[in-house]
């Protein structure tokens, strides 16, 4: 499960009665927390550590039924499925359900690069300013996986813009002030 070297990665070890244990590599600021779609966010925690971070979570206490243990930095966002079965334990699925990988900006001045990693699919992105006027809006392809598009911004339009990059329904917003 190794991706990029400045992305982060999780190894699922063992899994024994109901504790799962993992690694993660590259954990500088990454966000974990667990869910379902019943109660929502039941943990989470914030992990800023350039070395390799072992990780146990004891999930005995919380009934049958499907969690999930999403891991989130800045580039990209990976999500595990966890069964829990009072008679059976506790199963986890050692590759994420879903990966996505973020947006990436890059300012200068009023120029905004953009750049996605591993698009799949088309990519709708829209630029617009706070009272909802927008400058552009296009569906894009990506060549070999990669996207990579400038703007150049007019501060005299608008000193804050948000670009809206949406991919597979999912969608990111970045606010991008000019001074």
């Amino acid at each position: 499960m190794m991706s990029k070297d400045k992305d982060f990665s999780i190894s699922v070890g063992n899994v024994t009665a109901k504790t799962v244990n993992f690694e993660i590599a590259n954990a500088k600021n990454v966000s974990l927390f667990v869910y379902n779609d019943i109660d929502g966010e039941l943990f989470s925690e914030k992990l800023d550590a350039d070395n390799p971070v072992m990780k146990s979570y004891n999930l005995q206490d919380l009934a049958s039924g499907t969690y999930y243990l999403v891991a989130e930095s800045d580039t990209k966002v990976e999500k595990y499925k966890i069964s829990i079965n009072r008679l059976n334990g506790m199963e986890v699925e050692k590759t994420p359900v879903s990966s996505v990988s973020k947006p990436e900006y890059t300012v200068s001045g009023n120029r905004v690069k953009l750049h996605l990693a591993d698009v799949k699919n088309t990519v709708n992105v829209s630029v617009y300013d706070f009272a909802n006027n927008m400058f552009y809006s296009a569906n894009k392809n990506a060549e070999n996986g990669e996207l990579d598009m400038t703007f150049d911004l007019d501060p005299k339009t608008s000193s804050n813009y948000i670009i809206r990059v949406e991919e597979n329904g999912n969608v990111f917003n970045k606010i991008i002030p000019l001074k």
